[in-house]
């Protein structure tokens, strides 16, 4: 698209039409004041690639930094290096996306997921069907004056990414190839891994048991040594009787037990696999047409047996310049996926998430069965037999933890399986007309079209006693988007302005079709046809249309004070007619203070820009409460509620296929949109050309915020979704990179950025309390609310907790149901977060290391509580070390509560669980040697070879906890450590060929 525009010394962004227009200054350049035909100029900072509007705030990301990531999903490799944006793991599954959030919390009930837009259009694709080596860059729009002309999707932040063209007059064909390492990233927590330690702690606590229930030490010993095994924990894996396992008079294991086997639970499910990725793009520009093709492969294995994801994909970008003044253009992405998701759907505290089970299952109980000598008990066929732990199996012994249940031998034997085809188009054709006018039209097609399976074989585990599962769903999701933008640009004099309206339209549709079937007749054919009894057949369709009507303004005068607006009207089908519409805009004003006379020419201060912006925007992506109860939706989760305005209901049969009609939903027709409203003031400096210092103050605030409100089981429906409150984020953005040196030979450069911002609900009619968060105003959202613990009774070893007395003074009781819930002075959002590092460049040779941080926040240490259990129900779980610091008859002043049979709630909930989340991680480093052109043979244009890594440490509170996996503002939990899959550190060789 040719459009006439002045070129700013000091660098200014323009948004035409959904594409990007920017002037660059060049390094110690002085560019005359003309008028010059441009397409897309790119602002280099030192170090990181931005781009920076007139007023707002936006970072932009290069494909250099992206080639080079190692991640099945282009976002996660961002971690810690766009100030402003907390980019984090839900989970290390390969494949799965990351958490982004833009400046805190937007939403309580609603989504916090930023928009995509990929090639100047919406995205409803998965990111990750879209290949690093595709990507020229990826710019995150902050503030409402940047992505206010994205309306309602806007709310939450708007990540662009921008595709790879053919270079303008070059043909090109690049290879790049990645070979390497997954393995675990981060520690398991101080877990009792020795059987022997295990049996003497677990007969420890039967002693305190005694001792709790009158006896005294000496008998309490002599029954736990006697029952400890028969009565208790069944497996005997020593060569010495159950009785005499135990030395009562010692409390310690026999000097002549043996030990006959021991099977390592999480070194078998958890072992290094590789990760492999191959990519060959070609690109060709000539004088009326370029082209870019590119294929892809990736195989990243997880560590978690059985766990994977592979993709292949397919690039075509074409443009076509049909005259000087029209031009049509297609880019089309096809990927195929296959993921394998083994703990998929697993709660954190179900058996069958093997990270729950890794951790919890005493180290006693064995994976392969054995006789009583500790040999291999072999099947008919000579191969090894799992354990699940039944009277009924080959070792005949009832496992008193996940009894009929064997986490390795199924994990095998299932299949989890998401295969997904995505296919994504983007459609254009641009005309300048009139001299000054340009008129665009844009058509996007996005297609995911799913097959998964669910296969729960018939030999053990959960679906053994239905004779085993399968499930088969597919799905098909489809969106289409068609823009109209009309532009009129116009330079006279010191005057530029640019004016765009236009008009868009979104359709998203979704089907859906389940089915599970029981009894299975042959293994490993997960067809629904390979089973005999009918279980449940679901499926839903969706629809969701939104149109909006955008207009902008950009106004520059003499290159020095800028001006811009802009204005949509949003329609959203989420909403009943009355409250479908809401209008949105967004206002900024810059001064580049150094094109000013009394700085021209100074050479210390090379850049100055002022800059204030303000816009509102609408939030319809509202998400069901995690406690609904939807059976059509089970398999895939609740998540977006499409019909928010209108109850829902469901068909219930019984067994005689009579029909019921239950209500799952309370409609709310008053319900209306969440409004953001965005402040932000900054500036950006530059001193020397050399540090570049971006500094902003933003005020991120929500009206008429949707929450699920919590119904009375009377009504029959768990929650309604209605305007509850309103929230505000109030911060500081601060981005500082500096070349220290830069020469032909040596360059260095550093770079570190910095997020701090304070929650605060600003409005709310009651609070409400939600699993451990009290929600109330004036605090801040996610703000724990709980028992507060006051240490231990060294008489007893009982738990005490803080009450108010009735004079309202604080004391202790022992009784936890008579223990206060306190709100704390601690919440789960942290109070500065963002990254640092350097990279060095000579002769060549490349190295560069980034870390991220987070600091202020807390978490509520789920998994640390759940492995010191007190009470009967969890005989032979594992413990935490932290099991040899609580009260027994022997170690009175212990600061941990006795852990015995008897007292069920010694660790219930309150503040002993809660941590700080700070964290510092070295999230990837690298170091590559180019080869100099001139020694590489003739057809050769580049050559680099590399030894590329990422999540390769991190330092936190405690071993085994990862900070980076507690979400927020998410659909599920919150700030809770879960059992989940962790993170995946990769180390690989890079190869890149470029001809």
């Amino acid at each position: 698209m040719n459009v006439k525009l002045r070129v700013l010394s000091a660098g200014v962004l323009f948004f035409i039409g959904g594409q990007t227009l920017l002037a660059q200054k060049k390094t110690n350049d002085t560019i005359p004041e003309k008028t010059k035909e441009i397409d897309e100029v790119v602002v280099v900072a030192y170090g990181t690639q931005k781009r920076q509007s007139i007023t707002g705030s936006i970072t932009t990301v290069n494909a250099k930094q992206l080639q080079d990531a190692q991640s099945s999903n282009a976002m996660q490799s961002l971690t810690g290096k766009v100030g402003g944006v907390q980019i984090s793991a839900n989970s290390g599954q390969p494949g799965d996306p990351p958490q982004v959030r833009f400046r805190g919390i937007g939403s309580l009930s609603s989504s916090n997921n930023p928009l995509y837009v990929v090639d100047g259009v919406p995205f409803n694709g998965n990111i990750n069907s879209i290949s690093n080596q595709d990507i020229e860059s990826i710019s995150f729009l902050k503030d409402a004056s940047a992505n206010a002309l994205y309306g309602s999707r806007g709310a939450n932040g708007v990540v662009i990414i921008t595709t790879k063209k053919a270079k303008k007059g070059k043909f090109t064909v690049n290879f790049d190839t990645k070979y390497g390492v997954n393995s675990r990233a981060v520690k398991e927590y101080d877990l009792i891994t020795d059987p022997g330690a295990y049996y003497e702690m677990f007969y420890n606590r039967l002693v305190t048991d005694g001792v709790y229930n009158g006896k005294t030490i000496g008998a309490a010993a002599v029954e736990a040594a006697n029952t400890m095994i028969p009565d208790w924990l069944v497996y005997n894996n020593y060569n010495v009787a159950d009785n005499q396992l135990i030395d009562p008079a010692t409390g310690r294991l026999n000097p002549n037990a043996k030990l006959l086997y021991h099977d390592d639970w999480a070194k078998n499910l958890f072992k290094d696999r590789t990760r492999q990725e191959y990519n060959l793009n070609i690109a060709n520009s000539s004088e009326k047409n370029d082209v870019y093709l590119s294929l892809g492969y990736l195989n990243d294995e997880g560590y978690v047996i059985n766990s994977g994801f592979k993709r292949y994909t397919a690039r075509l970008n074409n443009e076509l310049r049909l005259t000087s003044d029209i031009k049509v253009g297609v880019n089309v992405n096809y990927a195929r996926s296959e993921q394998n998701a083994p703990i998929q759907g697993a709660g954190s505290s179900q058996y069958s998430n093997l990270f729950s089970w890794a951790r919890n299952i005493a180290p006693i109980y064995p994976i392969w069965a054995r006789d009583k000598a500790g040999n291999f008990l072999l099947d008919n066929t000579g191969r090894l037999q799992y354990d699940f732990g039944t009277l009924t199996g080959p070792m005949g012994l009832g496992r008193p933890y996940g009894g009929n249940l064997n986490p390795y031998g199924t994990t095998l034997l299932d299949i989890k399986r998401n295969a997904e085809d995505n296919l994504s188009g983007r459609a254009y054709a641009s005309v300048n007309f009139l001299k000054d006018f340009n008129f665009t039209y844009n058509l996007g097609y996005d297609l995911v079209s799913g097959h998964y399976i669910d296969y729960s074989n018939n030999i053990g585990g959960d679906a053994v006693g239905y004779g085993g599962s399968i499930t088969n769903a597919t799905t098909n999701d489809y969106t289409i988007t068609n823009q109209q933008l009309l532009n009129w640009n116009k330079s006279f004099n010191k005057h530029t302005i640019s004016l765009m309206v236009g008009h868009e339209t979104s359709d998203f549709k979704s089907k859906m079709l389940a089915g599970t079937k029981n009894n299975i007749a042959i293994p490993d054919l997960p067809i629904l046809s390979n089973a005999t009894k009918f279980a449940g057949l679901n499926s839903y369709n969706d629809n969701y249309k939104v149109e909006g009507y955008l207009s902008r303004l950009n106004y520059s005068y003499d290159n020095k004070y800028f001006f811009n607006a802009s204005f949509r009207r949003d329609g959203s089908s989420v909403f009943a007619p009355e409250n479908r519409w809401g209008n949105f805009f967004g206002l900024g004003a810059a001064w580049a203070v150094t094109n000013e006379a009394f700085l021209s020419g100074n050479k210390a201060i090379t850049n100055l820009k002022l800059k204030a912006s303000y816009g509102e925007q609408g939030n319809d992506n509202i998400l069901y409460a995690g406690s609904v109860n939807l059976s059509n939706r089970s398999y895939f989760g609740y998540a977006r509620n499409y019909y928010a305005y209108a109850s829902q209901w469901e068909v219930v049969p019984d067994s005689d296929g009579n029909m019921t009609i239950v209500q799952v939903y309370e409609g709310n027709r008053d319900i209306k949109w969440e409004v953001s409203k965005n402040l932000n003031v900054g500036f950006e400096l530059s001193l020397f050309n050399r540090v570049n210092i971006d500094a902003q103050y933003f005020e991120r605030g929500v009206e008429d915020m949707i929450y699920n409100k919590p119904l009375p089981p009377s009504t029959g429906t768990r929650f309604i979704a209605a305007n509850v409150g309103d929230m505000k984020n109030r911060g500081v953005e601060v981005s500082v990179d500096a070349n220290i040196f830069n020469t032909p030979d040596f360059s260095w450069n550093l770079f570190a950025n910095l997020t701090h911002y304070k929650n605060e609900i600003t409005s709310l009619p009651s609070s409400f309390v939600s699993g451990v968060f009290k929600f109330e105003k004036g605090v801040a959202a996610y703000t724990y609310y709980l028992r507060q613990f006051a240490g231990v009774d060294s008489s007893n070893g009982d738990a005490l907790w803080y009450m108010d007395d009735a004079n309202g003074n604080k004391v202790t009781t022992n009784d936890y149901t008579k223990a206060k819930l306190y709100m704390s002075d601690k919440n789960l959002n942290p109070k500065a977060y963002g990254g640092f590092g350097t990279s060095v460049t000579y002769k060549g040779i490349n190295l560069s290391v980034n870390f991220a941080y987070q600091f202020g926040g807390y978490m509520y240490d789920n998994v640390y509580q759940g492995l010191l259990p007190s009470g009967g129900d969890n005989i032979g779980q594992n413990y935490h070390k932290d099991v040899y610091n609580t009260w027994t008859p022997t170690n009175t002043n212990a600061p941990l509560p006795a852990l015995d049979l008897s007292r069920t709630t010694q660790m219930a909930a309150s503040d002993l669980f809660l941590i700080k989340s700070d964290y510092i991680s070295l999230q990837d480093a690298s170091i590559s040697y180019d080869f100099n052109k001139n020694v590489l043979p003739e057809g050769l244009t580049g050559l680099k070879f590399g030894i590329y890594g990422s999540n390769l440490a991190m330092w936190s509170k405690r071993k085994g906890m990862d900070p980076r996996l507690a979400r927020i503002g998410a659909s599920g939990n919150n700030g809770l450590s879960l059992n989940n899959y962790g993170v995946v550190r990769s180390i690989s060789l890079g190869l890149t060929v470029k001809f």
